[in-house]
């Protein structure tokens, strides 16, 4: 289920009339005291694979498609904060969240019609989560903790009731970037599909990050758990005003099927297909959904 992830994209023009500058390479933007920032690669060689299973606890297995080198980056430049976006954050918090094992339709007559010591190696595979959902949101460090000589302060989200302004993202500003960063996707063993990418666009006035966690179990269920992100710019470029909203929303394909949402898997092409479907099942179908502001130390 590969999928060609092109290079990011610059509005060079509508940048420079919003007083920002492109990155080296086009791999970003700097604009309002932030910097915006992709980098994409290859997927992760077998041998590498290895060391990363082993990082991981000695898992059986790690997505098949896995872009372990790639990230989203913003650094808000008078803070020193970094809000990251990586595959291997993302793998850590799976591994940490240690979700039961979701279980295919067929997996107990498959079990039960092999000799016995293919069902205990079955039962061994079925005791860790092997459709990769994690919780991750992102990383939020201090600079200072890359290596970097700049003093960054420390920060946390915390609990909030502004939500994120729709109504500014569906503003006709012209897109001055955008990019769209895949992190890992597995076919799970032809039992449906698992996926994270993380999308950012900036605009004269903001930036908006989307990460999504999607999984397709056929015949099973529906996942979609997503994080939001938007910064807004203001003139001094020293203000931080950041709102995280999360979002986890699920259905099993007997729920789907009862609240008139499509039952089938090939129906949930897509992450896009099946956040619609998902919101038929909602409030059942919603799990979690908080709101969020980014506060540093020292900042009122």
């Amino acid at each position: 289920m590969s999928r060609h992830f092109p290079a990011g994209r610059i509005d060079a023009a509508e940048l420079a009339t919003a007083g920002g500058t492109a990155l080296p390479d086009g791999k970003g933007v700097s604009l309002y005291g932030w910097q915006v920032e992709t980098a994409k690669s290859a997927i992760l060689s077998d041998a590498r694979s290895d060391e990363v299973r082993r990082s991981l606890g000695n898992v059986l297995n790690v997505p098949e498609q896995l872009f372990y080198d790639n990230h989203l980056r913003l650094k808000h430049l008078a803070s020193g904060l970094v809000l990251d976006f990586s595959a291997q954050d993302a793998l850590r918090c799976w591994r940490e969240l240690d979700l039961p094992p979701v279980q295919v339709g067929h997996a107990e007559q498959w079990t039960q019609a092999r000799h016995q010591d293919i069902k205990q190696h079955m039962a061994v595979t079925l005791n860790y989560d092997w459709t990769y959902t994690t919780p991750y949101s992102g990383t939020v460090q201090p600079e200072a903790a890359k290596g970097s000589s700049a003093s960054g302060k420390a920060a946390t989200w915390e609990q909030s009731t502004e939500a994120i302004d729709k109504a500014l993202l569906l503003s006709r500003d012209p897109i001055l970037f955008y990019d769209e960063v895949p992190l890992y996707e597995s076919e799970l063993d032809d039992n449906g599909v698992s996926s994270l990418i993380v999308k950012v666009r900036v605009m004269p006035k903001c930036w908006f990050v989307l990460l999504r966690f999607w999984l397709r179990v056929d015949g099973v269920l529906v996942r979609l758990w997503e994080t939001r992100v938007c910064g807004r710019f203001h003139p001094d470029s020293a203000s931080l005003d950041v709102t995280r909203e999360i979002r986890r929303s699920e259905g099993t394909f007997a729920e789907l099927r009862r609240d008139g949402a499509p039952a089938e898997g090939p129906a949930y092409a897509d992450a896009d297909v099946a956040s619609e479907a998902l919101q038929a099942v909602a409030p059942t179908g919603v799990s979690l959904f908080q709101i969020e502001k980014l506060v540093a130390s020292g900042q009122p």
